[in-house]
């Protein structure tokens, strides 16, 4: 019996040691996968975030938020129209073309190039000009003064691009991404998986594992029974009515994070009924916010007045959300001339970064309450982006966005876009975030943050619903992962479990 033993003891070491020298592979499933890797063709956070992975900003992040350096070691506003970013020397690409000046020349004036057609124009739009300097000085000039351009540079919507490969790739890039961030892509099969291996290069030092397989699993049970079966390691989006189920089980754990993602219906105000100021906020009385945050979110969820975080500079909670008052929204209704309410579409969709769908029908349910008859259009999460995209998503469609700045004057700004169903409208505001914009002293910023949260909650043009804190699952005797609250999927931060 003691030999028995003796032998299981001896294998197990020695197949530990065998371990120590084969790969580290990580299976990740995630609620979707990106539309694309091309930065500038990106549609949605599900894909944005995702970016990281393979590409660098000129700043970046760190898990609790706080701006760092990234391919740029330092910057500094030179004047109000001038941000001078100093980069980092010796970076490459994957392919090994060195990262320079002229790499960010050519990526911002790609995505500025309207043959492009940039679904990223917005976070770029207001650069005028790059000037190089030196081959690692670069002067970034702008149309108006702009607080946000080291943010508007970062891991998101900043990140660099190498000029000889991008040209040679042409409309393959976002197929064969190359960039100079932890990891490189070596295999896409859409709807099946996407997989990385560790960039052993990268300029932070080497990732903590060696490959990373990306699962697209987007229905919620699925996804938690994979991980519960040990088919993947780490999952995004646990659905709350889950959450006690995998924390009964000692080999997971859930790994909760507080994003700045505000859940809201968007309302076209130049569609009738919607371009009566009345109707609209008979609709925002008509949302028993609490009541939906008790019952999807386990009460974690917490009611929204705008789409400024709580997280987020100039958050003014004396600016409070629409109360439940259904009987307001119905007097509202009639005042406006519609006393047995009207007929709207609305679109929503499947397969998002979070669940919108269960929060769509409990939106369309107290709508119904008021006598609003709902036409519901349901996609595809890829499909309503095309639709969003092409300016034709319906007069009501519901959507979420997070604070990736902590700075939300920028989605203030992505709202009045004008392109891409954005359609949020009012001079006043508009105005406001020009002087926001260029008013480098923060604490002075607060004043006019605090009017345009107003004015928000005032012009009724979006229903905003609840800021949400999002769910990850890991398998602790496999990894370690920390979630980040700018909803960036940062797998560098992956380890083996000790």
């Amino acid at each position: 019996m003691r030999g028995w033993v003796g032998l299981l003891v001896v294998s197990s070491v020695l197949l530990w040691f065998s371990n120590l020298g084969t790969a580290f592979t990580v299976t990740i499933g995630l609620k979707g996968e990106p539309n694309t890797l091309d930065p500038h063709r990106v549609v949605g956070r599900q894909s944005e975030a995702f970016l990281a992975n393979i590409f660098d900003g000129l700043t970046s992040r760190d898990e609790t938020g706080k701006v760092l350096p990234g391919l740029a070691v330092s910057w500094e506003a030179v004047d109000p129209y001038t941000w001078r970013f100093y980069l980092r020397k010796g970076v490459k690409f994957h392919n090994g073309e060195l990262f320079t000046a002229e790499s960010v020349k050519f990526t911002i004036e790609r995505a500025q190039n309207p043959a492009q057609k940039a679904t990223t124009w917005a976070q770029l739009g207001p650069i005028h000009n790059v000037i190089i300097i030196d081959d690692f000085t670069v002067d970034i000039i702008t149309t108006e003064p702009d607080i946000l351009i080291p943010m508007r540079l970062g891991d998101l919507f900043g990140a660099m691009l190498p000029p000889q490969y991008t040209k040679e790739a042409g409309d393959s890039f976002g197929e064969k991404p190359i960039g100079t961030g932890p990891f490189r892509l070596v295999e896409w099969i859409k709807n099946e998986r996407l997989v990385l291996e560790a960039n052993k290069d990268y300029w932070r030092g080497a990732p903590a594992v060696d490959r990373v397989i990306v699962r697209p699993i987007p229905e919620d049970a699925t996804r938690v029974a994979a991980l519960l079966a040990g088919e993947v390691d780490l999952i995004d989006a646990i659905p709350y009515a889950m959450k006690n189920v995998i924390e009964k089980l000692r080999e997971f754990s859930i790994l909760p994070v507080s994003t700045t993602r505000v859940m809201y219906v968007a309302l076209d105000p130049k569609t009738p009924p919607l371009d009566d100021v009345r109707v609209r906020q008979a609709l925002n009385y008509a949302i028993d916010r609490k009541t939906i945050i008790d019952r999807l979110y386990l009460g974690e969820a917490r009611p929204a007045a705008t789409i400024v975080a709580q997280e987020a500079w100039g958050f003014d909670p004396s600016i409070e959300p629409y109360p439940y008052d259904p009987e307001k929204a119905r007097a509202l209704l009639a005042e406006a001339g519609y006393p047995n309410g009207f007929e709207i579409e609305f679109d929503y969709f499947t397969g998002s970064i979070v669940d919108h769908y269960s929060p769509a029908l409990a939106v369309i349910g107290y709508l119904t309450n008021i006598g609003v008859k709902v036409k519901a259009n349901v996609y595809e999460f890829g499909v309503f982006s095309q639709k969003r995209v092409a300016n034709l998503a319906a007069p009501m469609y519901i959507y979420s966005l997070g604070d990736v700045f902590f700075e939300p004057v920028w989605l203030i700004e992505w709202l009045m876009a004008g392109d891409m169903s954005r359609r949020y409208d009012n001079p006043e505001v508009r105005d406001l975030v020009k002087q926001i914009k260029a008013t480098f002293d923060p604490q002075a910023r607060l004043p006019l943050y605090k009017r345009v949260q107003e004015l928000m909650k005032e012009d009724a043009q979006h229903i905003f619903l609840f800021q949400i804190k999002v769910l990850w699952g890991v398998n602790k005797q496999r990894i370690t992962y920390t979630p980040r609250p700018d909803d960036v999927v940062w797998l560098y931060s992956i380890k083996p479990t000790l």
